[in-house]
């Protein structure tokens, strides 16, 4: 018999439940920079600086900093539309 309902797995549930707290999470910072890229004391650039020291304090305490450094470069590129 064919199966007609199609039940998540354990770790499916779980990354599903990983990808909402992400997607909730960057929810969070687009409301706090979009907050401030309102506020006319706030260069965008001091905005850039910002986090850009706070994504380095982080990576400062991951072991596989050479390759996330790697992938953060590529999506910033790519969001920047640098390339």
């Amino acid at each position: 018999m064919g199966k007609v309902i199609e039940f998540k797995t354990r770790g499916e549930l779980k990354e599903e439940n990983v990808t909402l707290k992400l997607l909730q999470m960057a929810d969070d910072i687009d409301a706090v920079i979009l907050r401030h890229l309102s506020d006319p004391d706030i260069d965008p650039r001091e905005l850039v600086g910002v986090l850009s020291h706070r994504l380095g304090t982080l990576m400062n305490h991951l072991e596989e900093k050479a390759e996330l450094w790697y992938v953060c470069q590529k999506v910033m590129k790519k969001q920047a539309q640098l390339d």
